[in-house]
């Protein structure tokens, strides 16, 4: 199940691409109006469609590193590299979208996963798996909100799932960003070829205007009470996110938005999604180098299909 769950999870990444047809909303929004602007310009469909390839030498990759206590010289952090393609417009009666991901390095090298979604949010996503060993696709049921991918600590929930009516939320006022992003920083014996390059942290959000709001979960016995997040008041963009259980801080999610230079500031893309537990330390670096986008290319529709997923090259 390790590979099925960790091709899952990267169709979270580019999806954020996309953003609404609309023009942003002006001021004076309650909580629960930006939560929902921002789950809308996350999975929103002004983009027609986006990809991130390899450039290069230059991947998409994720980093995971174990808790604190069990790390050592010898011990590297796990790396994957990965291509995605979203479709945001795609044919088809009643399907809102189509996403694609591909592992391009390691032992899985090759396994894709084809997502469709549709646009009644009650009808689940159709996920189709190709696994080159058995040269067979499968069809698998989506993850639970709480299910974390081998590896990582990042849950489904957190990354696509999760929808503004799952949570409670309350404003707790205006202000503006401080402090650096915080990004993942190896040893020297923990780098690879694939690491030597990775992002720093970004402090040049610092100063950008933001709301703060509390999301209280609505599901019981959960991992978490609430969280608090940072979410710029321009874009829209969720820069920061720190999880509570009772008054203890236990998980950051920490994301670096960047422009595409498109005339809607909302059209941004997470550069780096770093994510620390806090009671452990362990931690996981997704990132995006600006060079493997691509916006509104000419593939055609049926590039997003059964087909490629088995004749793909990475």
């Amino acid at each position: 199940m390790g590979v099925v769950r960790f091709a899952f999870l990267l169709l979270t990444v580019v999806p954020a691409l996309g953003a609404l047809a609309s023009e942003p909303p002006a001021g004076g929004l309650t909580a629960d109006e930006i939560v929902r602007e921002v789950y809308e310009v996350a999975h929103g469909n002004l983009v027609r469609n986006a990809l991130s390839k390899r450039h290069g030498d230059v991947s998409a990759l994720i980093v995971n590193r174990v808790p604190l206590s069990m790390r050592d010289d010898d011990r590297k952090p796990l790396v994957q590299t990965f291509d995605t393609y979203v479709n945001n417009s795609p044919g088809g009666s009643g399907v809102k979208s189509k996403q694609l991901a591909i592992l391009t390095s390691g032992k899985a090298r090759g396994t894709g996963v084809l997502v469709t979604t549709f646009v009644d949010a009650s009808t689940s996503s159709m996920i189709q798996m190709w696994f080159p060993a058995l040269r067979k696709v499968r069809r698998i049921n989506e993850p639970p909100h709480d299910d974390t991918w081998f590896g990582t600590n990042l849950t489904y929930g957190e990354l696509v799932l999760r929808r503004p009516e799952h949570e409670i939320h309350e404003l707790l006022g205006e202000g503006v960003m401080e402090g650096c992003l915080g990004s993942m920083t190896l040893t020297e014996s923990e780098q690879t070829r694939y690491t030597q390059d990775l992002p720093a942290p970004q402090c040049a959000h610092r100063g950008r205007g933001i709301w703060r709001i509390k999301s209280t979960t609505k599901f019981e016995h959960w991992w978490y009470d609430y969280h608090i997040s940072e979410i710029d008041r321009e874009t829209f963009a969720v820069y920061r996110t720190v999880y509570f259980k009772g008054d203890e801080r236990i998980k950051t999610v920490e994301v670096d938005w960047q422009s595409l230079d498109q005339p809607d500031p909302r059209i941004t893309y997470p550069r780096y999604i770093y994510a620390v537990t806090l009671t452990d330390g362990k931690d996981s670096l997704v990132y995006v180098p600006r060079e493997t986008i691509e916006l509104n290319t000419d593939l055609p529709d049926r590039f997003w299909s059964e087909s490629t997923l088995k004749r793909y090259r990475p």
